[in-house]
């Protein structure tokens, strides 16, 4: 044995012995499953993670409730049962689930890849290496730490083999295909806040104000979807996100009192539609009197200018021709190296003018949109634990628009924020470049089947047969860990 196993083992029997010193050789195995005996740090990790859970829902369900006094936590009840039989069955059921993974990985023939092998490594080489002393000190060894986390990559493989595209339920990507594009709402939205400079709730003047900018920004959009459809419409969108940060920064500025060169940097976006004025008819006519007047000098300088100009070109065409020669062989010279150091750049173009650098960078594409998934209420236990995005009242609105009106503009009217919200078609975005990757094909396996993953589980779990050890189950008190 080498030197480092020796140093392993060596930590791993003192963590031990901290955990279950006095407790004797009979609480290494918490339980056995079906012939199957799960480690006391098996057992003890899941311990913990239920631990973990009880506190969550005991919090919930009783805010006032100090989770950190662990004898006010023991008097509580969670689901009809004392707080610590509901951890412990909690725990029971989590080791039931880990050997039924292995029994059915193994019953199956499957075997572990070596992508799989890479990342269990890595992962215990930074997790262990990371929480080695409190995990031993409670009685987790690396053998066990080891299997959790093998454990987890097998119950993936299982998912993929049942579950996974041409797996053995049959599941096909054009399936998950249409069951993402169902199941996800592809949008923008500009939320215009209703409140001023300083924070305060605007007065009823103020919000009909807003609105007059809202309905403004619906009818660019509209103008937009007429005149360059669904495309111009997202470019609008941004435009107006741009329009209505600056109009915030400056607000804000404005209750701040800064002027002047600490006010905003930011540029106003220039709309897409041109309107006249009657200020700008007025500035038109006085245009129209002054370029009369510039037309009658103009004419009365030409004739001088023009006469100087015809004695001054015979000398500047004779000094031309004396320079001309040098600047050729100059010119040569310097173009190898200028071409040399040319370089294509992508998604930025540079011009040069008059000795000033331009650089125009292109707009990052669907920068502003999102993709909000649909919720399924019944996925709830309690209703109030839903969160929508941005807010119930536009989720709502945006499942209401029918692919006929994609593109269009609608506003939604809440108590403290005004919204401009347009639904687009998410399979247009659905490529493999974009939406539709590797990776939302296997999220959307996921989410559409790990309910039915969860259920086969549990099928198998009912079938082993399950033996407490008593002692260790005493020995391995969760109120006793200390994984801070």
């Amino acid at each position: 044995m080498s030197v480092f196993k020796r140093a392993a083992a060596l930590l791993t029997a003192v963590g031990l012995a901290a955990a279950c010193s006095g407790c004797g050789m009979n609480t290494r195995t918490a339980l056995t499953v079906d012939g199957y005996e799960v480690p006391a740090g098996v057992y003890i990790y899941y311990a913990n993670t239920a631990l973990n859970n009880a506190l969550s829902q005991l919090a919930e369900e009783n805010p006032d409730l100090d989770t950190t006094d662990l004898k006010a936590v023991k008097a509580e009840t969670l689901e009809g049962q004392d707080v610590l039989s509901w951890i412990q069955d909690k725990a029971t059921e989590m080791c039931v689930n880990f050997v039924a993974t292995e029994k059915k990985f193994d019953e199956l023939g499957l075997t572990l890849d070596a992508d799989a092998k890479n990342n269990i490594s890595m992962m215990m080489d930074y997790y262990w290496s990371s929480n080695q002393t409190t995990y031993e000190n409670n009685g987790i060894s690396e053998a066990s730490f080891e299997k959790i986390v093998t454990s987890s990559y097998k119950s993936d493989m299982l998912f993929m083999h049942f579950y996974g595209v041409d797996g053995e339920e049959g599941v096909t990507e054009d399936e998950l295909y249409d069951y993402y594009a169902e199941n996800n709402i592809r949008c923008q939205y500009v939320a215009v806040d209703l409140k001023d400079g300083e924070g305060n709730l605007l007065k009823s003047d103020g919000k009909a104000d807003m609105m007059d900018m809202v309905e403004e920004y619906r009818d660019r959009v509209e103008d937009a979807m007429d005149n360059g459809g669904v495309g111009a419409v997202m470019t609008e969108m941004d435009y107006i996100q741009e329009d209505y940060n600056y109009y915030v920064t400056s607000v804000s500025e404005a209750a701040a009192g800064v002027t002047g060169e600490a006010a905003a940097t930011t540029t106003k976006r220039t709309t897409t539609a041109t309107t006249t004025t009657a200020d700008e008819d007025e500035t038109d006519e006085e245009d129209e009197e002054t370029t009369v007047a510039e037309d009658e000098e103009s004419e009365e300088t030409t004739e001088a200018e023009d006469e100087e100009s015809e004695e001054t070109t015979e000398a500047e065409d004779e000094e031309s021709e004396e320079t001309t020669e040098a600047e050729d062989e100059e010119s040569e010279e310097t173009t190898e190296a200028e071409d040399e150091e040319v370089e294509t750049t992508t998604g930025t173009e540079t011009t040069t003018a008059d000795s000033e650098t331009e650089t125009e960078t292109e707009t990052v594409p669907f920068l502003n949109e999102h993709i909000i998934s649909i919720i399924d209420p019944e996925d709830y236990e309690d209703e109030e634990d839903i969160t929508y995005t941005p807010s119930e009242d536009v989720y709502n609105k945006l499942l209401e628009i029918g692919e006929k009106d994609y593109g269009k503009p609608f506003i939604v009217e809440e108590d403290e924020t005004y919204y401009l919200v347009v639904r687009y078609d998410i399979k247009e975005r659905m490529t493999e470049d974009d939406l539709w990757g590797e990776s939302a094909v296997t999220n959307a396996d996921y989410t559409k089947y790990d309910a039915d993953f969860q259920a086969d589980l549990d099928e198998w779990s009912a079938a082993l047969t399950v033996q407490r050890n008593a002692a260790a189950y005493k020995s391995f008190d969760p109120f006793k860990f200390d994984f801070s």
